[in-house]
């Protein structure tokens, strides 16, 4: 009945778990040379890993529903159009199949999407429960919005069109507006990742130009464990920055 892509979840191709290994032991080699000067340090290679792992893994799923839900609203777009037009709701979505095949190739989420369900249509399952299927599987606040409009407007006796024309209209403004606020974020998304590399460099030039500096932190309690609490101050203080810069529509 579905497309068997769950969205929730995300699987790493081999590319990516390489550069996970790889940035995994810049990031060790870095941080026992910075924080600790001292080889027990890269025990923390395991951590980082799973750190660095759990990151690309978030990014890489917040990236396809992204792609998914920019994908989505052409598709809406299209059944709309074909609604109005006259089409009945199963030929709308024949129809926003093509044209998501013209506008985003095959290979498209959107449009493998569109394709199993125009199938299972065929094979009499209700539109309205594979669109259900898809919402839970996308994990994107919009799709469950739509297809929870379109189960009512489907089964209730009201203006099932006028229903419908409202409701992608809706839903193409939020995801609009959430496309701008994103535009004019970005400037300060770069910003803060500019900024939040500068504790690291003010060590690393401290470490280089005046290594005697720092040695009363290297090579006892006291500095490993005033270290270790700088370390995870910056983690908090790096998750913290991201969060703000996380608008919800």
């Amino acid at each position: 009945m579905n497309s068997n892509i769950n969205y929730n979840e995300y699987i790493l191709s081999k590319i990516e778990k390489k550069k996970i290994l790889f940035i995994s032991i810049i990031l060790t080699i870095v941080i026992a040379f910075l924080f600790y000067n001292s080889p027990i340090a890269l025990i923390i290679f395991f951590l980082l890993y799973k750190l660095v792992k759990d990151k690309l893994i978030e990014d890489g799923k917040t990236k396809r529903r992204k792609i998914l839900e920019n994908q989505f609203v052409d598709a809406l777009q299209s059944i709309s159009t074909s609604i109005l037009s006259g089409y009945s709701v199963e030929n709308a979505f024949k129809e926003a199949e093509n044209e998501i095949e013209q506008l985003h190739s095959k290979k498209s989420v959107m449009y493998k999407e569109l394709n199993q369900i125009n199938k299972s249509v065929d094979l009499n399952i209700p539109l309205e429960q594979l669109l259900d299927d898809f919402a839970q599987r996308s994990g994107v606040e919009e799709i469950k919005n739509f297809a929870e409009v379109f189960y009512y407007a489907k089964r209730g006796s009201g203006d099932f069109v006028k229903i419908i024309e409202k409701s992608v209209s809706h839903i193409r403004e939020s995801i609009d507006i959430s496309n701008e606020i994103n535009v004019l974020i970005a400037a300060k998304k770069y910003e803060q990742k500019i900024m939040s590399m500068v504790p690291i460099f003010i060590i690393a030039y401290l470490r280089v130009t005046s290594g005697g500096y720092l040695n009363p932190l290297y090579n006892n309690f006291f500095g490993a464990f005033f270290m270790s609490i700088c370390l995870v101050a910056y983690y908090i203080s790096l998750k913290w920055e991201k969060k703000i810069l996380e608008i919800e529509v």
